[in-house]
């Protein structure tokens, strides 16, 4: 078999793969599920009552992809406003333990609701959606119909928020977007960038995280002084594409590529 034939193959193997990364229902199933700190969410709760869109992402603390996208859904959960407004994000694991999926939740810096496999019952909705690989991305309208029941593992936080946004669900922070009512304005140079990366902003700086595709930190800056304006070294860091994430003081983060 010729190298060229092999990639088609397994070309093929990944596309398969994808289109069935999905729930075939249409109908949301009422789970109930407790997160690694102890709080405890119903879904029907959520729709019903809450009258709240659901952004399920179906997750493996292992999954290289699943590590690669936590922190767009992370954008995803603050720019429609941590599960006050009317959009609730979560993440549900399927094998691991608490342990496990707060160490992912620590490490990749994500603050939405996470559910391990065992302890928070994770495992058992996965079953009744019929998850058969991850990650899976799903959106479930208040109506309890599945309204997206395979998002695209995304490229940018903007892909998936265009994803909402096609389904009438507003942001209350705006991706660096000018024309829209945002809480902060930022934008970094140059991109592509060699040996420094500048950062601007109309807010102050928190925190500074660079990650690989695979989803590892390579870089990890936080400011103590209050600042708008940073210069990042990334010398060290090989050729490729990256994803910037930076936390405001204001608690609104963002998400970005750059290419070195």
């Amino acid at each position: 078999m010729t190298i060229k034939y092999f990639i088609i193959l397994f070309s093929l193997f990944i596309t398969t793969a994808v289109l069935k990364a999905q729930t075939p229902l249409t109908e949301a199933i009422d789970f109930t599920v407790k997160d690694v700190h102890g709080t405890q969410y119903q879904l029907f709760d959520i729709l019903d009552n809450q009258q709240k869109y659901v952004f399920i992402d179906f997750f493996s603390v292992t999954c290289g992809p699943c590590q690669t996208i936590a922190p767009m859904v992370d954008t995803v959960y603050h720019n429609f406003g941590n599960n006050e407004s009317e959009l609730f994000v979560m993440a549900i694991d399927q094998n691991f333990n608490n342990e496990m999926v707060l160490e992912f939740e620590e490490t990749y810096n994500t603050h939405y609701p996470a559910i391990s496999g065992i302890e928070g019952s994770g495992g058992a909705v996965y079953e009744a959606y019929e998850i058969p690989y991850y990650p899976s991305l799903i959106l479930i309208a208040p109506d309890h119909s599945i309204i997206e029941q395979a998002i695209p593992v995304p490229n940018t936080a903007q892909d998936l928020i265009a994803v909402l946004e096609s389904h009438g669900i507003e942001q209350t922070v705006g991706l660096i977007n000018l024309s829209k009512n945002t809480a902060v304005q930022w934008h970094f140079y140059p991109n592509p960038a060699q040996d420094h990366l500048n950062i601007q902003s109309s807010s102050s700086i928190k925190e500074i995280l660079i990650y690989q595709l695979t989803g590892q930190k390579v870089l990890e800056r936080k400011l103590d002084k209050s600042s708008q304006n940073e210069r990042l070294n990334i010398s060290h860091l090989q050729k490729g594409i990256y994803l910037l994430s930076v936390e405001f003081t204001s608690g609104e983060r963002f998400t970005k590529t750059f290419v070195k």
